[in-house]
């Protein structure tokens, strides 16, 4: 028994090396970029701490604060916090991480949800050790069955999610979901000596927290915005990551910072790619850190990505909470309706309303091509393809479709794939300028 506790910890031991070597790699690249803010370095220290040093960020130190792990936006963070917890999203993103999964889960299944498995099928990954318990809204097939095998390991809560919005039986149900969660979390809070009940005001403090988030987050999208980009896509996407496994409210006083930042580069006119550069939106399944090979593709064969709808990317933190009144009911009906009603999840059916955010984000940003970037086994994105594709062809904007996995080996074939697709991009550009100048 002693030589299996041994052998299982020096394989546990070895698997964090690889992922610490996978995600220092990363890291390191970022920072060796000359055209990297100086801002930055707050949220690649969130992401070091948690993947290479294997520590919870400082922010979440504080012992007295029960840490609450969740596997989709889809979980009221504004309720963990109200509850006197926080909250870290545990979506994996790690090939070596997937390929532990795989004895879980079907050979075509998901890398997020194989990922995410075998981060918690290891000891002493620290930030789900930290984790009293998990909350798992059911947005898929994956993530429901995901559920079902980490309650293997940690106590896990179910969040039903409807997936016809319209409805009153539907908004009904998910209201009914987000009350079940304050009862448990209020009771988590007092298992640990701390609040018993989430009050009306704690709820308000809550969510003007996230409030706070998302007007920061909602300024770092607008200089993304701009025809001279003052910030890259990958990090971008690091700083979106880095919210995953960071208290709400420093990650927003770090933000605020980098956002002076690039605002004077931007009135000083500094960019980091000329002026014909193809502006592209990553669409589709979400990427996440450490596995970061689709935007350093598209940027490495020169085009920059300015905008990621996916819900790691832009879509994270963009939905405030609607105005009601400070009444506890009002508030609980706000946040049930602000991570259910502007959802575009294509887990949601009718979902118009992502067709029509696409529609909207291709033209704020200036998009000139779409990677719609779907990972093996996630069939929402994937058949939602062809129905964005048919949006962009009214205006005129291309669209590639790239399906990948977190094995490094198809590298060179989306490399491959990626640097014609953004030729092709260059050249109508080009064009487009030519005729403009006429």
């Amino acid at each position: 028994m002693n030589m299996h506790k041994e052998q299982t910890k020096k394989q546990s031991q070895r698997f964090l090396r690889q992922v610490a070597r996978r995600a220092a790699t990363e890291l390191r690249d970022i920072r060796e970029d000359q055209r990297t803010p100086v801002g930055l370095e707050y949220f690649l220290d969130v992401l070091e701490r948690v993947f290479v040093d294997n520590q919870l960020p400082r922010s979440l130190q504080d012992h007295n604060r029960p840490l609450v792990g969740a596997y989709c936006i889809m979980a009221p963070e504004e309720l963990i916090y109200a509850a006197g917890a926080a909250p870290i999203r545990l979506c994996g993103g790690c090939f070596e991480s997937a390929q532990l999964g795989e004895d879980f889960v079907p050979r075509d299944g998901c890398p997020v949800v194989k990922s995410s498995l075998g981060f918690a099928m290891q000891n002493d990954f620290r930030v789900f050790d930290e984790c009293q318990v998990l909350v798992m809204p059911t947005t898929c097939d994956g993530k429901r069955k995901l559920g079902e095998e980490l309650s293997r390991f940690k106590e896990g809560w179910m969040m039903e999610v409807p997936h016809i919005k319209d409805p009153e039986y539907g908004r009904r149900l998910w209201q009914e979901q987000v009350y079940a969660l304050k009862k448990k979390l209020e009771k988590l809070g007092a298992n640990n000596g701390g609040k018993s009940k989430i009050t009306a005001g704690g709820l308000s403090k809550a969510k003007n927290i996230i409030a706070r988030a998302q007007f920061e987050a909602r300024r770092f999208l607008a200089l993304r915005q701009s025809p001279n980009p003052v910030i890259g896509g990958l990090p971008a996407i690091l700083v979106m990551n880095a919210y995953a496994y960071d208290h709400a409210a420093s990650w927003t006083h770090a933000l605020s910072q980098l956002n002076n930042e690039l605002e004077s580069k931007s009135l000083n006119h500094e960019t980091v790619c000329p002026e014909q550069t193809p502006r592209v939106m990553l669409a589709g399944s979400p990427v996440i850190f450490p596995t970061l090979k689709i935007p350093a593709l598209i940027e490495q064969m020169g085009g920059v990505v300015v905008c990621d709808e996916s819900c790691m990317g832009d879509r994270y933190i963009y939905d405030p909470v609607g105005l009601a009144d400070n009444t506890l009911r009002e508030q609980m009906t706000g946040i049930a309706s602000r991570y259910l009603m502007p959802c575009t999840c294509p887990s949601f059916t009718p979902n118009d309303e992502r067709l029509t955010k696409l529609a909207q984000m291709a033209d704020g940003y200036q998009v000139d091509g779409i990677i719609h970037h779907v990972l093996k086994g996630c069939i929402i994105y994937d058949f939602e393809i062809h129905r964005v594709e048919r949006v962009m062809k009214e205006k005129g904007i291309p669209l590639l479709r790239v399906e990948t996995d977190y094995n490094p080996e198809d590298l060179e074939q989306l490399r491959t794939r990626i640097e014609a697709f953004l030729e092709m991009l260059k050249e109508k550009k080009a064009q487009t300028n030519k005729e403009h100048y006429l």
